[in-house]
């Protein structure tokens, strides 16, 4: 079993309840699929476990049934979901259009959760990720050029600008840098698979220069926990106080953004807002839910 189809596991078990992340989940999922006629979309998985689970979510969230068929080709084994769901089709010739929208637009993402939910479902349909005890790769791959354009945007603006590189008739999207690989891994919901990536680093690092890579990443980690448990023990005392709702609208949504994703770094946090904020912008909501706390 490849490290890519451990990922694509670990990513099949989370649960998502939200129909309108369902939906951004299917349309990674059928990023890279051929449309059919007029509503019926075809999309082929390199394991027997993402098909199913693609058929699962069609099934929950639109009543579309599929066929999923197995194909052997070059020695290896494919899974195709074709089913008639017309609203998916639409989706997917909205991405196809000339349409200048971002596509998070023309997807109708409703909460900060969905492009993180699309991402999952583009990297189980479309992704490569190597085993980071020998490489840091991750390729997204696609042929369709205006799909690739639309990624390559949706990645830009999450997790920064991958790189390109041409493979027959596909292109590649792909990153190289440990931190850019962890992060993409660990923002689409592969905890696990974050930790091997990341756990990997640590130990090349102290490989190589052992005192100096185990301070830098131990201060770092501490830094970002003790700065993460300070706002959650902040909102804690304010809900505790009576006071919680007292705040703004826009602060209430930060707090309760940052309590329930608890693990998140500044950059990831300040993207689940709906609209996302800047990261600056980020640090001066925190700094105003401290100083509430801080009257108490």
């Amino acid at each position: 079993m490849s490290f890519t189809t451990d990922v694509c596991e670990e990513l099949v078990t989370l649960n998502t309840s939200k129909n309108c992340c369902k939906k951004a989940l299917l349309c990674g999922l059928f990023f890279n699929a051929e449309t059919v006629g007029e509503k019926c979309v075809r999309a082929t998985f390199k394991n027997a476990h993402s098909a199913e689970y693609t058929a699962f979510l069609l099934e929950s969230r639109y009543s579309a049934p599929s066929e999923i068929e197995e194909t052997a080709r070059a020695g290896r084994v494919y899974y195709t979901v074709t089913s008639e769901c017309p609203s998916i089709f639409k989706l997917l010739c909205a991405i196809d259009s000339t349409d200048t929208r971002a596509p998070w637009e023309l997807l109708d993402f409703k909460c900060g959760s969905c492009r993180a939910s699309f991402l999952r479902g583009a990297f189980i349909s479309t992704a490569t990720l190597s085993d980071p005890k020998k490489s840091y790769y991750l390729e997204f791959s696609l042929q369709n050029e205006a799909r690739i354009n639309r990624l390559a945007h949706m990645l830009e603006t999450t997790v920064g600008a991958p790189k390109r590189v041409a493979r027959g008739k596909n292109t590649g999207l792909y990153y190289k840098s440990n931190g850019d690989v962890a992060g993409i891994v660990n923002y689409i919901g592969g905890t696990k698979a974050s930790f091997d990536v990341a756990n990997t680093w640590v130990e090349r690092d102290i490989r190589n220069n052992e005192n100096r890579a185990t301070n830098c990443v131990a201060r770092n980690i501490s830094r970002a926990v003790d700065a993460s448990q300070k706002h959650i023990n902040a909102i804690e005392a304010l809900k505790a106080s009576g006071r919680f709702e007292a705040l703004s609208e826009e602060l209430k949504m930060t707090a309760e953004l940052r309590l329930e994703y608890d693990s998140a770094s500044l950059s990831e946090l300040a993207l689940l807002h709906e609209p996302p904020i800047s990261k600056s912008g980020l640090n001066r909501r925190l700094a105003k839910i401290l100083e509430a706390a801080e009257e108490i």
